[in-house]
């Protein structure tokens, strides 16, 4: 079932290169060639961090498992609480967790959502909107993390995890998101500087890792021995644009065969088109919500936000990283995010009155 995912997104990338090959007569091409030049931007985040996963992974393996073990925790939670799937957790989870189950559990679906939503997502959101959209940011961000635990409940359900097991890892989660919740509401100010230097910090040492990588790849003197090979590092983000190729071919199809239907959920939910374009947008990519935050109305500002701490890249760069390294659960993973992603969009619209919204068309 998971391939048949693969195969859809595999002939939408057919005809992205056909329509770029007839220059770009169906408007199709372009969305194809947007995927590809990923690589580059990726190759940039990705390459290091995950070169240096290794060494992350014998630090946690001498500090954190032994505490871990104590508490029957798996070890990898601890990482992939923090740090995003393609950023280095499920490499991570792949060399410290105890079954293959939990190597999903937490290297795919946690890491994937909350992972993504500390170390990127929420660092992202706060470098590129305005001050005075604060507030209103936070209110979405708590609505998506309140349903994490919800979504990865379902989602270790999924992967048959036996039923303690599943709710003894899924504590820190719970904690640390009544933690987030509480602090995004008393102490925004914090919060926001805690998230913004956790953000710095994934990043430097990202480019660290990249420059013994570079280092190394051009002069022949190895610095550190147990990096990843950069080879491996390359393939993966190589495979992963290419995967983009496809993915934004299909977006594109899929906006232009519902535009009808997502006019009348539109009216339905009452949010303006550019929240809809956002929200549909985010579904590849949580920039799409952020880069055009001032043109959303309140309520499609709170329901994005909500919607891009599980559902964002759902079908983006996080597809293609898990359908290049765990594509046995490729359905998991989309069911998972969202899961979540939809939890969040209704708790979202409970908490925003539509009659308070003034709709401002783009």
């Amino acid at each position: 079932m998971e391939k048949i995912v693969l195969y859809i997104v595999s002939i939408f990338f057919i005809i992205g290169v056909l329509d770029y090959i007839l220059g770009d007569r169906f408007k199709l091409g372009r969305y194809f060639e947007e995927g590809i030049n990923n690589m580059g931007p990726l190759a940039l985040s990705m390459v290091g961090i995950l070169s240096v996963t290794p060494i992350i992974s014998e630090l946690i393996l001498k500090y954190i498992v032994p505490i871990t073990n104590k508490i029957a925790i798996d070890s990898s939670i601890v990482a992939s609480s923090f740090i995003a799937i393609d950023m280095g957790a499920f490499k991570i989870a792949e060399n410290i967790s105890s079954t293959q189950e939990m190597i999903y559990f937490s290297g795919v679906l946690i890491a994937s959502i909350l992972g993504c939503t500390i170390s990127f997502t929420l660092p992202l959101a706060l470098g590129m909107i305005k001050e005075k959209h604060l507030p209103i940011l936070c209110k979405g961000i708590l609505c998506g993390i309140v349903t994490i635990p919800v979504g990865l409940f379902i989602g270790g359900l999924m992967l048959r995890i036996d039923f303690k097991i599943l709710l003894i890892n899924l504590m820190p989660i719970i904690l640390l998101s009544i933690l987030v919740s509480v602090g995004l509401y008393i102490a925004l100010d914090k919060v926001i500087r805690i998230f913004t230097y956790i953000g710095k910090v994934i990043i430097t040492i990202g480019f660290i890792g990249l420059g013994l990588q570079g280092f190394t790849s051009i002069s022949g003197i190895v610095v550190i021995k147990n990096l990843l090979p950069i080879g491996e590092a390359l393939t993966t983000v190589g495979k992963i644009a290419i995967f983009l190729g496809g993915a934004y071919v299909m977006l594109e199809i899929v906006k232009r065969l519902l535009g009808k239907q997502l006019e009348l959920v539109k009216e339905k939910i009452g949010i303006n088109s550019s929240s809809i374009a956002a929200l549909i947008g985010s579904l590849a990519s949580a920039i799409i919500v952020f880069s055009t935050f001032e043109d959303l109305d309140d309520r499609g500002k709170v329901i994005c936000s909500a919607f891009s701490v599980a559902g964002a890249y759902v079908l983006g760069g996080q597809l293609g990283y898990v359908a290049t390294e765990a594509k046995e659960i490729v359905l998991i993973y989309i069911a998972t995010k969202l899961i979540c992603g939809v939890l969040a969009i209704m708790l979202a619209f409970l908490i925003t009155k539509k009659n308070s919204i003034v709709i401002k068309e783009s």
